[in-house]
């Protein structure tokens, strides 16, 4: 078996995120995933609008790049998990130091 190659492309990102149900093809059951719509930017094709799967701390804002990968599993573009930052958008409660004080 041949490894497969995670490339990661860029996209624009259309919609803000939502719950939605996907068809899982390996248990062929539907899974609750949020996902996103965006413009994906082929290199050798006209841009198209695809939906991806992403998790709360995933940043998604919409207008605003991201990078993503194809999910061989779920036949479907996830979000890029190289990196994951918190911040005000991903994050209930805002940030406080250790003693207590707002960061």
């Amino acid at each position: 078996m041949q490894p497969k190659v995670q490339s990661e492309m860029e996209a624009v990102v259309v919609g803000a995120p939502s719950m939605e149900t996907l068809l899982n093809p390996t248990t062929l059951t539907e899974d609750p995933h949020l996902v996103y719509e965006a413009e994906v930017q082929y290199k050798r094709k006209p841009p198209q609008v695809k939906r991806i799967m992403c998790t709360s701390l995933d940043i998604v804002n919409p207008g605003e790049p991201v990078m993503i990968v194809y999910h061989h599993g779920m036949r479907c573009y996830k979000h890029s998990r190289q990196v994951t930052v918190s911040n005000a958008h991903n994050c209930i409660g805002g940030f406080y130091f250790t003693d207590g004080t707002e960061a």
